[in-house]
């Protein structure tokens, strides 16, 4: 009786003290000296000009990078633009006209709001266009400036393609989970990534608190990035506050992802990512997950979403998103599961697969439930930085002191297995069956039987792949027309 009497106890003062498993937020500043890029050097660093301080409305960012293409998308009010394409010598390598890439049915509104009163627009009436870049080479560098009518809005700035597989030079990135507060705590995370060398950013979620609105993803995420984000490439997955405002509606306003949008694929060298959105399990997305991982070649995976499956945190693990997601990920040996929404650092490594649960970020920490069970914790502020070549991954834990919490090293086997430099395994049977579930997934807690990383105690049933189930319409993903397709 006493581990229940325990988890009641646990129960009854989260509900009575509502926010006192919540620690004291973070207050200071940091001093970082930020790494000198030699794209910066080469470039510039792609600050608005005079002109553009009086049209911008949103700096340029840059998303859904490949091997031969790019996206650029910011706020202006002239309603129109081109991104002008050269390389670092100045040579133009090629000129494409950005167009609108909202909410068709909010169209005529914004339109109406930008010719009125142009420069004290609410974000919601952000008229964000995007240019996609095609045609270019692997692993290359250019610049970039947004243009309109010839006028230039911005400096030049650097503007990179994915890097080609097999090279000696490792892939670098970095991640971070549940940053959208606009507080201290985001803004010195922001900082000490600056110290490390990386190519292009994933983010886990919860960008933007509470809801996802224009407003606070312009102020708690555009604004606070802003300088990273003109020539650093963000690929984000949805955490369920962006779902929280029209099912994500300003968040896949103000990005252009890959299809089918609410989670997607792409490769940087020897890495294929897989963005998943653990706010919705439906077969469909369950499917499209199998199917993706099924047909990838390069040697190593990390797939990355918002809810974790595995933790000890007080919220407990999100049992409904394991049970969908977990028995693919062990089939189709993925290496890399990152995920945010609890604010702290975990690692696990179950059926082969390391999970790693990073939402520290910037939101208020909170508390462990249990230890015993992780290979890690702490409970800090902190993103993560890789390194990767064909043969080895390895993930650096930094916290908001610039410490290491720890480094994780993989080595890619001939047979498509990964050694890790933790010789340690959790305990737990990895799930033997899929079970999807079409509900939207906003809850504080799944397992309420506080059973921790423990499996489930009874199978589910699993979906016959043959079944062709439809998610209804409301929580299926509509491209928004005029995106350009990537």
């Amino acid at each position: 009786m006493r581990p229940l009497r325990f988890v009641l106890c646990a129960f009854v003062a989260l509900v009575a003290c509502d926010g006192c498993h919540h620690l004291t937020l973070w207050k200071g500043d940091v001093k970082v000296t930020p790494l000198e890029r030699k794209a910066v050097a080469q470039c510039g660093k792609g600050g608005p000009t005079e002109e553009g301080g009086k049209r911008l409305t949103r700096e340029p960012y840059v998303m859904s990078t490949t091997t031969t293409s790019t996206v650029v998308a910011w706020g202006s009010t002239d309603m129109r633009g081109e991104v002008v394409v050269t390389e670092p010598g100045g040579d133009v390598v090629a000129t494409v006209a950005a167009a609108y890439v909202g909410d068709p049915e909010r169209e005529a509104r914004r339109t109406s709001r930008q010719k009125t009163d142009p420069r004290n627009l609410p974000a919601d009436d952000i008229y964000v266009v995007a240019a996609k870049v095609d045609g270019l080479e692997p692993t290359h560098l250019y610049c970039y400036q947004v243009m309109v009518d010839g006028v230039a809005l911005t400096e030049r700035a650097p503007i990179g393609t994915a890097a080609a597989p097999g090279l000696e030079e490792p892939t670098r990135f970095v991640a971070v989970g549940d940053v959208g507060t606009g507080g201290p705590a985001q803004d010195a995370i922001a900082k000490r990534m600056t110290e490390v060398p990386f190519d292009f950013m994933l983010l886990l979620g919860d960008i933007a608190y509470e809801s996802g609105t224009a407003a606070q993803l312009q102020g708690k995420f555009f604004a606070m990035y802003k300088d990273i984000l003109r020539y650093v490439p963000i690929f984000p997955s949805i955490g369920n506050h962006e779902r929280r405002t029209r099912e994500g509606g300003p968040y896949f306003e103000a990005f252009v992802l890959p299809e089918p949008e609410r989670y997607y694929s792409f490769d940087w060298g020897d890495v294929h990512f897989v963005a998943i959105d653990t706010t919705q399990r439906d077969a469909r997305q369950v499917r499209w997950l199998d199917e993706d991982l099924r047909r990838n070649k390069q040697p190593w995976v990390v797939v990355f979403g918002h809810h974790p499956m595995y933790t000890n945190s007080l919220r407990g693990p999100q049992m409904w998103i394991r049970q969908a997601f977990a028995k693919i990920l062990t089939d189709r040996k993925v290496d890399l599961v990152l995920t945010g929404h609890e604010h702290q650092y975990e690692r696990f490594e179950v059926g082969g697969v390391n999970y790693v649960v990073s939402g520290g970020g910037g939101a208020r920490l909170t508390r462990f439930f249990g230890s015993q069970r992780a290979l890690k914790q702490a409970t800090v502020h902190h993103y993560l930085a890789f390194e990767v070549t064909k043969d080895k991954l390895v993930m650096k834990a930094i916290d908001i002191n610039g410490k290491e919490i720890e480094t994780l090293t993989l080595e890619k086997q001939p047979s498509g297995e990964n050694t890790s430099s933790d010789p340690r395994q959790n305990r737990v049977v990895p799930e033997q069956t899929i079970k999807t579930d079409e509900r939207i997934h906003d809850g504080e807690d799944d397992d309420v039987q506080r059973r921790e990383v423990e499996p489930p105690i009874t199978e589910p049933t699993p979906v016959p792949a043959t079944t062709d189930t439809t998610p209804p319409a409301s929580t299926r993903a509509t491209p928004q027309a005029g995106k350009p397709t990537t």
